[in-house]
């Protein structure tokens, strides 16, 4: 009954079947994880095209910019069905090969968003006054009247 030493590469069957259960749950939760965001994603970008037709509602007497807001909302439309259909590898793939035909694009889009980022994440902060437009006036903190009798 030798089954040989256990090493790294002999493992005992049990602690095989061990690390394929916890890889094969980590997997499966990861796929449900990523498929629900892709979801999320779908629905985000149906509401942005919703929110492209709502605004071109107003401009009935211009049928011209009214039919400009109705195509792009036909694309947004579009791009959401596209992100539906295809898998989470299809989509990667694709991003993939625009990057590398396009890498100026790339950066330029990375740019605009970094640029876009910073703006959002500062602009909620309190902005501080520069010192010199503070103005303090004296009275701001109360201070006791000491020739008042105790």
């Amino acid at each position: 009954m030798t089954s040989g030493p256990r090493t790294s590469s002999n493992p005992a069957p049990d602690e095989s079947q061990a690390d394929d259960g916890f890889t094969g749950n980590v997997r499966g939760q990861a796929q449900e994880y990523v498929a629900r965001r892709k979801q999320d994603a779908v629905r985000v970008v149906s509401d942005v095209a919703e929110a492209i037709r709502g605004a071109g509602a107003g401009f009935e007497d211009a049928p011209n910019v009214k039919a400009f807001f109705d195509s792009a909302a036909e694309g947004v439309e579009e791009l959401s069905s596209d992100i539906g259909r295809r898998t989470v590898g299809e989509l990667y793939d694709e991003l993939d090969a625009a990057v590398r035909r396009r890498p100026g694009v790339t950066l330029a889009v990375a740019a605009a968003a970094g640029f876009a980022l910073y703006r959002l994440l500062t602009a909620s902060g309190a902005r501080p006054i520069r010192r010199s437009r503070a103005v303090v006036p004296f009275d701001v903190l109360p201070v006791p009247d000491l020739d008042a009798p105790a």
